[in-house]
């Protein structure tokens, strides 16, 4: 048998498909819909890699400041000149960091708000930024607040 020898009442596929409304099957509307693929914002990631830089680079400002004071006391009871030098590299590099965390905050916010964009570097960005931000103005109060108490 050839296609053609059927009839339109017999055919195996049928002419017209009877469609039966969504919510008689209780079938989500947007199931079918394909969602594009979505591209992951720059801001977003932006703010990600300067969280991880700034990290990486506090670790590298407190190994070096370490290893410039290791002996803050010389052996008159005085402190040695080395050591102003590590407080002060110290200092510069932990100014230098807490500005790229600020900028990696407002990155990260910037990241959020775009829409048609992934989210989650910028999230994740701006948590960790904040975090460091937050931990930084912890250890300048409690550093202000002992002065006082002197």
């Amino acid at each position: 048998m050839d296609n053609n020898s059927f009839s339109k009442s017999d055919s195996p596929i049928p002419s017209t498909v009877h469609s039966i409304p969504d919510q008689e099957m209780n079938v989500d509307p947007n199931f079918h819909e394909i969602k594009p693929h979505l591209k992951q914002s720059g801001p977003g990631i932006a703010s990600f890699v300067i969280s991880l830089v700034s990290l990486l680079g506090y670790l590298v400002s407190f190994m070096i400041a370490a290893t410039m004071a290791t002996s803050i006391l010389n052996e008159f009871g005085e402190m040695s000149s080395d050591s102003s030098q590590a407080f002060m590299f110290l200092g510069v590099a932990v100014l230098a960091l807490a500005a790229l965390n600020v900028i990696g905050v407002v990155l990260g916010i910037i990241g959020i708000s775009l829409r048609n964009r992934r989210k989650v570097f910028g999230v994740i960005g701006t948590i960790i930024n904040g975090i460091i931000l937050l931990v930084f103005m912890l250890l300048i109060a409690t550093i202000l607040v002992n002065i006082g108490a002197q």
